[in-house]
């Protein structure tokens, strides 16, 4: 049983010191997958999410610029996004029945060919196909990440799922300024190529990667003497059938849905609404790298704490970071103050990706994960870009001012906390747990 240990607790015990060498290696190579497929995924988000939009506000003026559209008319993409909604419980049937290394390789090739076509656009229909692209894409590169870090880390999966979706944090604290400084010297087209090879390799590397599950003897086992709120189970293992029958799916599906409000209604327009504001490009460059390295650092510490106090409970408390950490960056105006208001929002929203994924595994198991969090995805990447992008790009044409639309995501985070808490685990789930 020594053999079987978890690459987070390396053996220290006499009897596996004296395994022979080769067993040794082989146990060690077995481990690896799962950290690799951990690294697949960290790099996809890296360049999916991070590219899409971390680096969306990037580019609008530069657009508006090179073509002369409205906000508006660059914000319709994010809203195109909703094809991403509409087909996510189709990726989640094919997840839990064919697994996930062909969808997760070909949604990186074509999200990698939505961007070569940002790479030669030259008419806003160009734009609009691009996002269509991505919409397409996008949904079975993030789906599967849940119920692989569920199945290779069932103890740790918190701390696995915060590190596997870092990436797109770490765009936005490496990637963002230095496509700040392409846009400026190359121009935007190249950047735009720069996102479109990365994606390429990640592909291949998928492709070489991921396997669904673990085989015997590369289980993840429990540390000795450490405890976790999760453990390596379920508060329940349900069907699709028996969770949307339930008030508990409902209230958790609307709470994750506000918080999916935070990249349509506020993330991708927080470059443009600091620049409004006063602030220059490279400042208002800055500040998204500062709330990207806060989102990173918070978004480890909201996975291990998810283990400890429940994916549930740290969801709450997050998104209330986020609801006050909005207020704050429109009070403080254009003044330095935002960096600490964009600092304290990252805390909050650093959570947020890990912690949507794992407040459903945490619910409803990983059996038939891939189905529930299909129509999740569904609702959570649909309402958001429909609403959120169109109304800020509106009130930012009508009012000049990105304000009153970041008043609408507080209240909206703020509800998403609200709903969270309102569903309370079953009595007899907590007891069987």
């Amino acid at each position: 049983m020594a053999g079987k240990q978890s690459p987070l607790n390396p053996p220290a015990s006499e009897s596996d010191s004296l395994q022979p060498d080769a067993e040794r290696s082989l146990r060690s190579y077995r481990m690896s997958r799962g950290w690799a497929i951990v690294w697949v995924s960290f790099f996809t988000t890296a360049f999916v999410s991070g590219g899409s939009q971390y680096g969306f506000g990037l580019f609008v003026k530069p657009l508006e610029d090179a073509f002369g559209w409205s906000r508006t008319e660059i914000n319709v993409s994010l809203s195109i996004g909703l094809i991403s909604g509409l087909i996510a419980p189709l990726i989640g049937i094919v997840i839990d029945r064919y697994g996930s290394r062909h969808l997760v390789t070909g949604s990186l090739l074509l999200v990698a060919a939505a961007f070569f076509v940002r790479v030669g656009m030259s008419e806003l229909w160009h734009w609009y196909l691009s996002a269509v692209l991505l919409a397409i894409g996008m949904p079975a590169a993030f789906q599967p990440v849940g119920k692989l870090m569920g199945a290779w880390f069932p103890y740790t999966r918190g701390r696995m799922m915060g590190t596997a979706i870092t990436g797109n944090n770490v765009f936005g604290l490496v990637g963002a300024p230095l496509l700040t400084l392409v846009i400026a010297g190359p121009g935007w087209r190249s950047a735009y190529g720069i996102i479109a090879f990365s994606l390429l390799v990640v592909a291949v590397a998928a492709w070489l990667v991921i396997r669904d599950a673990p085989r015997p003897g590369e289980e993840e086992k429990p540390k000795p003497g450490r405890s976790s709120a999760n453990g390596a189970a379920f508060e329940s293992e349900s069907t699709l059938s028996e969770a949307i029958h339930g008030r508990r799916f409902w209230l958790l599906l609307l709470g994750v849905t506000c918080a999916g409000f935070s990249y349509p209604s506020f993330m991708t327009q927080l470059i443009p609404h600091l620049e409004a504001e006063g602030w220059g490009s490279t400042k208002a460059a800055t500040g998204l790298t500062a709330l990207a390295g806060m989102a990173l650092v918070s978004k480890l510490t909201w996975g291990w704490l998810s283990e400890k106090l429940t994916a549930r409970v740290s969801f709450i408390i997050a998104i209330s970071i986020m609801s006050s950490g909005v207020i704050l960056v429109i009070l403080a105006g254009g003044s330095n103050l935002a960096f600490a208001a964009i600092l304290y929002f990252g805390t909050g929203f650093g959570g947020i990706g890990p912690l949507m994924s794992l407040v459903v595994l945490e619910a409803f198991g990983l059996r038939h994960y891939g189905k529930i969090s299909g129509v999740v995805m569904m609702v959570v990447a649909t309402v958001p870009v429909l609403i959120g992008p169109i109304l800020a790009g509106q009130i930012y044409d009508s009012t000049g001012s990105y304000a009153d639309s970041f008043w609408i995501a507080a209240v909206i985070f703020a509800a998403g906390g609200l709903l969270v808490a309102a569903a309370r685990p079953p009595r007899q789930s907590s007891a069987q747990s």
